[in-house]
């Protein structure tokens, strides 16, 4: 089995090392990483601009550090690295959640989207917390995740997000498959006077849940269980279709449009 890892925290971080770990005894792998942080960069290209690449070895495995965004990494791999024709992607361990609105800012996300893109079965794995550092959760559950791929028991059409709580193995409570949050940003932007008296801003911000009701990544994840949430990249709202279609009133429909 080939996999294809990547990130947005860096070639260098501490997570990217502990996914090698992990999956080296299961699969040939192959990374593409940002050379440097690239934290919610969302689904954003190098369009036009000139990447630099450094190859090396991480844990074994060649790792392509790239000058650009997670989904530059992606394009980069899948076009340039074609003897190696992955069967599974997988980003992270990001530090960070990636849990309800997260998912149209993150960098993590979308390298696992790009992968979907290309018809490649994608997975994003979150540690949630900045400073945590204990990835055997996130190890544990990438690993059986990857058996299941092998396995051709995961469903092969969606992105898997997964987010694992910032506790102790003993303290998860268990797995949930989850939907995404309905949230939003309650954002600040926080002012100081710079050397030179010019001021300057720091955005700072908390998620806020619309109508929680238990079935939520966020809250799973706040409750101490383990998130597995399928996203899909078909964002049309079919509903919605039909009844600019078909209703009546509808300037669109048949019956009331004029064209």
């Amino acid at each position: 089995m080939n996999i294809l890892l990547t990130n947005d925290d860096g070639a260098s971080a501490p997570g990217l090392k502990a996914l090698v770990d992990c999956l080296a005894p299961q699969a040939n792998l192959m990374i593409a990483a940002p050379s440097s942080e690239k934290s919610a960069t969302s689904h954003s290209i190098s369009l036009g601009q000139k990447l630099r690449v450094i190859e090396s070895k991480l844990g074994g495995a060649p790792c392509f550090a790239v000058d650009g965004t997670p989904a530059d990494c992606v394009k980069f791999a899948l076009s340039e690295l074609k003897s190696f024709a992955p069967d599974l992607l997988i980003s992270g361990i990001n530090q960070g959640a990636n849990t309800g609105v997260s998912v149209y800012y993150s960098g993590t996300i979308s390298a696992a989207r790009e992968g979907l893109i290309n018809r490649i079965p994608s997975v994003a794995v979150s540690l949630c917390s900045k400073s945590y550092r204990d990835f055997i959760p996130c190890m544990e559950i990438v690993s059986q995740i990857a058996g299941a791929y092998q396995a051709g028991w995961m469903p092969r059409e969606v992105l898997i997000s997964i987010n694992v709580p910032a506790l102790p193995k003993e303290q998860i409570k268990g797995i949930k498959i989850t939907k995404q949050a309905a949230s939003r940003f309650i954002e600040e932007f926080v002012s100081e006077q710079e050397r030179d008296g010019r001021k300057v801003y720091t955005l700072a911000g908390e998620i806020e849940l619309y109508e929680p009701d238990g079935t939520s990544d966020e809250e799973a994840v706040n409750d101490g269980y383990i998130s597995i949430t399928p996203l899909k990249l078909d964002m049309t709202d079919y509903e919605a279709m039909r009844l600019l279609k078909e209703d009546p009133t509808s300037p669109f429909s048949r019956q009331g449009s004029r064209r």
